[in-house]
């Protein structure tokens, strides 16, 4: 007696959702390669303008935010859906 059994076919996010999370990957290891430049600020104040430079520990917590953020966003865009429930 023959049995049958249901393959369900494996579950792929929908595209935007990759490419979403591609574009913050993206932006994930650009913040770890370059955290000077993107965590630069610009204030205004009644002497003009200045710019502030972030700190050395700022900058090493946004290198490892930014590894962090990429390494989430690769597994959210390739992963399976299920391990990240």
């Amino acid at each position: 007696m023959l049995r049958s059994v249901a393959v369900t076919p494996p579950s792929v996010p929908p595209a935007i959702f990759q490419l979403m999370a591609l574009l913050i990957a993206v932006l994930g290891l650009v913040t770890a390669a370059f955290p000077r430049q993107m965590g630069r600020w610009r204030m205004r104040g009644s002497v003009g303008t200045a710019q502030i430079e972030p700190g050395k520990a700022r900058l090493l917590v946004t290198r490892v935010m930014g590894i962090v953020v990429a390494g989430l966003a690769l597994v959210m865009a390739f992963g399976d859906p299920t391990m990240l429930l």
